[in-house]
């Protein structure tokens, strides 16, 4: 395309209808350069094209609405190439169509997937986090154990576009407790352990992991996790704490790993990697990520 004229033209001819239905709140979120070099003027051509569209079908409007929309869309161009993509949602789907209160130091949700993947835990295996803080990892952990494994369940289950693209979102099954619980957390605040289950309430999975509050490094010998997966996030100093401290944490943690849970495979995110020869382990597997913007590892360790 050469310019916003261009734009418009083209978009009058797309059957937005099929998409927008009367009064549905649209968004547009348009990033462009190039023949597009004012982002806000070609919103404008955009909006005008889809409703003069909708006015040449005899159809009533579709409305503009930044703060709430149902549907969003996405625009971006460069040289004389533009793209328009529909999001499945108008929210990230990293929300997951759930409340989530975040503590001090919040694990994203893409970045607790990513961890679990890396750690190879499966769903039917126990898993432990003993930093779990709001409960982040094991609410996504849960999540994959309920309703197929479709994380993204709630969300996409009240998408308007979903349902027009793809029908209804439907579950392929849940994974019931059976009274035993695969899934535990703890941490040495109690404010957290309460946030964690709060979280868990709304996220539909409370009933799948057990919270406690505990000291990481020295677990009770009642605890009912012995042996599997341990996936966490400990803390490294820079939003919670000090390097010296972490430091300290790290050595006293691994002393503790060694000694309660012989034959698990733990697997963190080091947002400081030189805090992981504290632990004295030996590394099976690392994988270089950024963790808001600091250059951090994810590693997995065999505990022998």
């Amino acid at each position: 395309m050469q310019g916003p004229d261009d734009l418009y033209e083209v978009a009058a001819m797309f059957p937005f209808e099929k998409l927008l239905s009367p009064k549905t709140k649209f968004r547009i979120d348009a990033t462009t350069k190039d023949n597009l070099t004012d982002s806000r003027y070609a919103t404008y051509r955009l909006k005008d094209a889809i409703f003069d569209r909708f006015r040449a079908q005899g159809l009533e409007l579709p409305e503009a609405d930044r703060e709430e929309p149902e549907v969003l869309f996405y625009l971006r161009s460069r040289t004389d190439h533009v793209k328009l993509f529909l999001a499945l949602h108008p929210q990230p789907l990293q929300r997951r169509g759930h409340g989530r209160e975040g503590g001090e130091a919040p694990l994203r949700e893409t970045l607790a997937q990513a961890l679990l993947r890396f750690s190879g835990w499966k769903v039917g295996e126990k898993l432990y986090d003993p930093f779990c803080g709001s409960g982040t990892l094991l609410i996504e952990a849960a999540l994959r154990m309920r309703n197929g494994g479709w994380v993204n369940y709630k969300s996409l289950s009240r998408s308007s576009i979903f349902t027009r693209l793809f029908g209804p979102c439907k579950a392929k099954e849940e994974w019931e407790s059976k009274g035993e619980v695969l899934l535990f957390g703890s941490d040495i605040s109690e404010e957290a352990i309460a946030l964690a289950k709060k979280n868990a309430k709304e996220a539909g999975v409370a009933d799948l992991i057990q919270w406690t509050v505990a000291s990481a490094e020295e677990p009770s010998e009642d605890f009912e996790f012995k042996q599997g997966k341990i996936v966490t996030n400990p803390p490294y100093g820079v939003r919670i704490g000090d390097r010296e401290s972490a430091s300290e944490l790290y050595a006293s943690w691994g002393e503790s790993l060694k000694k309660n849970f012989q034959g698990s495979y733990i697997s963190i995110v080091a947002g400081d990697p030189s805090l992981l020869g504290y632990l004295k382990l030996k590394s099976d597997k690392e994988q270089s990520v950024t963790i808001a913007k600091l250059k951090g590892k994810l590693v997995a360790y065999q505990i022998d």
